[in-house]
């Protein structure tokens, strides 16, 4: 089975809240292109002590969303595919047996979101 998604499965997860979309890029980089609807940030630099040391009250606050668990479907952006492909072995080895990745990332959304 693939570790990557494809655009189209990231563009049906605008309102899809089974999914965790997680875009890795830094906040400024965010800032000045947008997001992929739908999703949230944590920095790659980041992502680990999120996933391990956030509570669960914690991260519905700050990102309005569930804590992911073990097997929460989690999907993985960036801004090309390096950084996301990095944040999904980092998961994997975590223990998150659902996470993918998009190797289009914010380059690859914007390109076949014209």
């Amino acid at each position: 089975m693939s570790d990557e998604v494809t655009f189209d499965y990231v563009k049906s997860l605008k309102d899809n809240k089974q999914v965790l979309l997680i875009d890795v890029r830094d906040p400024s980089e965010l800032a000045q292109t947008g997001s992929i609807p739908g999703s949230i940030n944590i920095p790659l630099a980041t992502l680990k002590e999120t996933l391990q040391d956030t509570s669960e009250d914690q991260f519905r606050q700050i990102f309005k969303r569930e804590k992911p668990t073990d097997l929460t479907p989690i999907v993985f952006s960036c801004q090309s595919g390096r950084r996301s492909q990095n944040a999904l072995d980092l998961a994997k080895k975590m223990g998150y047996v659902n996470a993918k990745h998009f190797p289009g990332g914010w380059t690859g959304w914007v390109q076949q979101n014209k």
